[in-house]
Formats: C-alpha cells, structure tokens, sequence
C-alpha cells in the first residue's frame, strides 16, 4: 500500500506537477459543465474504488480504501498548494497507522 504513496511522492516532485488535473479541472469547469463533472466523478471513483481493493487486499476493509482515498486526494492538493512532495509522506505515514499490523509488516 506505501508504494501508492511513494508513487505520489514521486509525482508531486516532478518539475511541472500542479496538482490532480481532474480536480483542476471541476474546480474551473465542474460545476458549469456536467460532462466534465461526470468524467471528474468517474475517474475519482475509480480511484477510489483501486485503493479499497488495495485495502481489502491488505486485510483491511472498503472503508478504509475510502480514507486511503482522502489522504491521497488531500496529499494531492497540500502538494500542488506547497509545491512540496512532503505531503506523500506524511499520507503514506497516516495510511500505515490505519493499515491492519500485518499489511504494514510487508510493506
């Protein structure tokens, strides 16, 4: 499960990361145009939905990918505010405090 985060560290130190495009996106157009807030909401659910199989996976519950999901979202915008990768660290650092004991060990 840490290596999600560490794939998101990866990506918010790159030189041009400016946070989630697609919450970019809603922010400027999502509430004016349905087709892009269907395709925002598509793709976050999918999001979503791979970090509960993840979680699942692990030992853990859907509930928990749901909150692995909101420290991956919240991490992507304190990253694109910041211009920091810290913020990948700090998420994957509260995911393992909320991962089952085992699914960390083999992390």
């Amino acid at each position: 499960m840490s290596a999600v985060f560490d794939w998101l560290g990866h990506w918010f130190a790159e030189p041009d990361f400016r946070g989630c495009a697609f919450v970019n996106a809603f922010g400027e157009l999502g509430g004016s145009d349905p087709r892009v807030a269907r395709a925002v909401a598509d793709h976050k659910s999918a999001f979503h939905d791979y970090l509960g199989e993840l979680a699942l996976a692990t030992g853990g519950t859907a509930a928990l990918g749901s909150q692995l999901a909101l420290l991956a979202e919240g991490a992507m915008t304190t990253a694109a505010i910041s211009g920091s990768p810290e913020p990948a660290r700090w998420a994957r650092d509260a995911a393992q405090a909320l991962l089952p004991p085992a699914a960390v060990c083999g992390n």
